[in-house]
């Protein structure tokens, strides 16, 4: 519009001008008027050329300009309509998630009552295993047999017949003394005290077991254990240094170097 009103000042003038040039040379004027005036209608003539470019390179703008914005408007709303329509979607898939994650809850709480159920009878099995009799490894042991009596003092300590095993072990050391076992069966004895809770016995059971004996290493670790049951953490560190250091190769001084002593 700017261009436009421009361009008719400018044709207005032009023609003010070559009406006047008309007149002056009706009129007989000078050269040198003549001469300015047709410059000045040259130079007018000159800027309603360019004015005439220019609105219709503004007019091709304009026409691309609408033609991109009107491609702008279907793909806003285009966009919008997508959006629209993952909302939706969103919103069902929500539903979904809900309705899944209910029947999972529900899953999972029945689940959970069957691990109870399940613990529990888990827990009453154990009391009644723990209320039958516990009968020896061997029914009676061939007196001067050295091995059946050794195997049925391991036996019955892993049956859980603790007394009854450190009886055996006992009756092995006192009838065997000679045996490269006997110093063994002084570090079984000081298990089965440890089994039932007794530390401190079976420290002193455990400190019996020469440094040469081939559960020396065990012996020693134990005793470190035990000692950390009655609180005595300097006193099993110190038990677990010298594993370390007599038995560097050891599967003891392994266990002594893991040992998490504060």
């Amino acid at each position: 519009m700017r261009y436009q009103s421009k361009l008719l000042i400018v044709v207005l003038g032009l023609l003010s001008l070559t009406a006047a040039a008309a007149t002056l040379g009706a009129a007989g004027g000078g050269d040198k008027e003549k001469d300015q005036l047709k410059l000045a209608v040259d130079d007018l003539k000159n800027e309603v050329t360019i004015l005439e470019r220019q609105i219709t390179t503004m007019q091709q703008s304009m026409d691309r300009n609408s033609g991109q914005m009107s491609a702008l408007i279907t793909q806003i709303s285009d966009t919008v309509n997508s959006i629209r329509s993952a909302q939706s979607r969103a919103s069902q898939g929500y539903e979904s998630v809900i309705s899944a994650a209910n029947s999972t809850s529900e899953q999972i709480g029945s689940a959970n009552q069957k691990i109870e159920k399940l613990s529990a009878q888990v827990e009453q099995l154990r009391q009644l295993v723990e209320t039958l009799p516990k009968l020896p490894a061997f029914s009676t042991i061939t007196p001067g047999n050295p091995d059946q009596l050794w195997a049925a003092g391991i036996a019955d300590y892993y049956r859980g017949n603790y007394d009854l095993a450190m009886e055996e072990f006992k009756q092995f050391a006192d009838t065997y003394g000679s045996s490269q076992l006997a110093c063994s069966a002084q570090f079984w004895i000081g298990e089965c005290l440890s089994a039932k809770g007794k530390h401190s016995e079976a420290i002193q059971s455990y400190d019996q077991v020469p440094v040469t004996c081939e559960k020396g290493p065990a012996a020693r670790y134990k005793k470190a254990k035990a000692l950390l049951q009655l609180g005595q953490a300097d006193e099993a560190r110190k038990e677990l240094d010298f594993i370390v250091k007599k038995w560097p190769r050891s599967n003891e001084a392994e266990l002594a170097r893991r040992e998490p002593i504060q």
